[in-house]
């Protein structure tokens, strides 16, 4: 069992860092804006704003041995496909794919964070 996530992270060179979340999909949505928000001061640095985005995502399990997962690998689109539960977040293109579209990262985070107390 479990609540299976998985951010992708495409660079714009077509590679692609993953984080796997075994618990993490009733709150995804609320997690990722707060991590983006975080990580936006070094957009335009993909490997630090990824390293800042997940960071910020395993914050509270850092010592754990269970719960997270991080692996390399190159994007293609069947990875939307074989994953469970996928999130893109497409750094070239500054969106984020779920099952209810793509959108822009900017207004994902707008929207996400829009009422909670940080």
């Amino acid at each position: 069992m479990g609540a299976r996530v998985n951010f992708i992270f495409k660079q714009s060179d077509g590679n692609a860092v993953g984080l796997y979340s075994h618990w993490g999909e009733d709150s995804w949505a609320e997690d990722l804006a707060l991590a983006l928000q975080h990580a936006a001061r070094r957009k335009g640095d993909e490997s630090y704003y990824v390293r800042m985005a997940i960071s910020y995502l395993i914050k509270d399990s850092i010592l754990d041995e269970t719960g997270y997962g991080i692996t390399a690998f190159s994007y293609t689109d069947s990875h939307m496909v074989i994953l469970d539960h996928p999130i893109l977040i497409d750094l070239a293109k500054e969106t984020i794919t779920d099952e209810t579209g793509t959108h822009s990262i900017d207004s994902f985070v707008q929207y996400h964070t829009a009422g909670l107390l940080i």
